[in-house]
């Protein structure tokens, strides 16, 4: 008959392979050779100078972009010529307002309409 392993409770497992994970890790970063000072100005020094050339190279695309597109005319909108309505007889009523001030000494408007 073979044995049958008795499983642990999930917990004690959980635990066991978190404290393995962390021996693994402390063993690597034994083995890790860190630069020096020197190195890591000079590293630094050559990515920043990377980025700023990136950046100038980008906003020169991005500017020559802009004027080319603004010369051949695609930020101009064009605005659409309205067609002429064909004109009926309407008759139109005009409005006028007046405004005068009675006995009180108020200011009252006062609306006329014409045909």
């Amino acid at each position: 008959m073979s044995e049958k392993k008795k499983k642990q409770n999930i917990f004690l497992r959980v635990g066991k392979g978190v404290a393995h994970r962390f021996v693994e890790v402390r063993q690597e970063m034994k083995r890790v050779i860190w630069p020096t000072k020197e190195k890591l100005l000079q590293v630094t020094a050559v990515v920043l100078v990377v980025i700023v050339a990136a950046a100038i190279i980008l906003s020169v695309v991005s500017q020559g972009s802009k004027y080319i597109l603004g010369k051949v005319g695609f930020y101009v909108q064009v605005t659409p010529v309205p067609t002429p309505v064909p004109t009926t007889a309407v008759t139109t009523e005009t409005t006028a307002a007046a405004v005068t001030t009675d006995a009180a000494g108020t200011t009252v408007a006062v609306e006329t309409t014409a045909a």
